[in-house]
C-alpha cells in the first residue's frame, strides 16, 4: 500500500488548489490541541476519542472545554497516531516506547495507522487479517481536515503528554508548518511535568483566549 503524501491529503481536502475554494463555515476553533493518549480508557463500542480517554488529562479538559469550543483537539496514540479526538476510537493497550517514539518520527504524517507488521504462516491467514482490519488513517489526512473545519491555519498549538509523545509531536509540528497547515509563526506550548502542574497548565492554555 502506497503512503499518501501530505501533499495528496491537502488536495483532497481543497487546501492547496490554485483555483479558489469555498471553504465551509468554520466548525473547529483555530487553536490545535495535541493531547496524548491516556492507560486509562472507557469501555464499549463507538466512543469517540474524546469520550474513550477518561486519563486526567482528559477529565481536566472535558470539565474546562465541555463544548469543545476553547480548542481543535488531536490524539496522538501509540497504535493509531495522530487522529481527530471527534472521530471514534476501538478500545486497545498499547504504550508508546522511546523506539516506537523513533517509528512514528520516521515515518511522519504520511503513515498509516493502525500500524503493524503481523507475519503470516499462509496466505488464507493473511488474507483473514486483512478482512478483519478496520480502515486505515494516515495523521496527513486527520490533521488535513481539521485544518479544513477550522476554516484557516492553526495560529496557536500546544502539545500535552509525556516525553516520547512531546518528541513525536514536535516532528509531526514541523511537517505541518512546512504544509501551511500552522501558521509560520504560531507559538507551540509544551506540557509536560507532574501530572498536577501538567493539569493546571492545560487549564491555563485552553482559558488563555477563553
Amino acid at each position: 500500500m502506497r503512503n499518501t503524501s501530505l501533499t495528496e491529503s491537502l488536495r483532497q481536502y481543497d487546501l492547496d488548489f490554485e483555483a479558489p475554494v469555498v471553504i465551509p463555515e468554520a466548525s473547529l476553533p483555530s487553536r490545535l490541541l495535541i493531547m496524548a493518549c491516556s492507560a486509562t480508557k472507557a469501555p464499549g463500542e463507538g466512543l469517540t476519542a474524546r469520550q474513550r480517554y477518561v486519563g486526567p488529562l482528559w477529565q481536566t479538559l472535558k470539565a474546562v472545554d465541555p463544548d469543545e469550543t476553547m480548542a481543535a483537539v488531536a490524539y496522538l496514540s501509540a497504535r493509531f497516531g495522530l487522529g481527530d479526538a471527534r472521530s471514534p476510537l476501538p478500545d486497545y493497550n498499547n504504550l508508546l516506547s522511546r523506539q516506537g517514539a523513533g517509528l512514528m518520527i520516521e515515518r511522519g504524517l504520511a503513515g498509516y495507522y493502525p500500524y503493524s507488521k503481523p507475519t503470516f504462516r499462509t496466505e488464507r491467514g493473511r488474507l483473514a487479517h486483512l478482512a478483519g482490519r478496520g480502515p486505515l488513517q494516515t495523521g496527513g489526512n486527520e490533521i488535513c481536515r481539521m485544518r479544513r473545519d477550522a476554516g484557516r491555519p492553526f495560529r496557536s498549538v500546544a502539545v500535552c503528554g509525556g516525553k516520547d509523545y512531546v518528541r513525536v509531536a514536535k516532528a509531526f509540528i514541523a511537517e505541518m508548518r512546512d504544509e501551511g497547515l500552522i501558521e509560520a509563526y504560531a507559538p507551540v506550548t509544551i506540557i509536560n511535568d507532574q501530572i498536577g502542574y501538567m493539569r493546571a497548565q492545560l487549564r491555563t492554555w485552553l482559558e488563555s483566549e477563553a
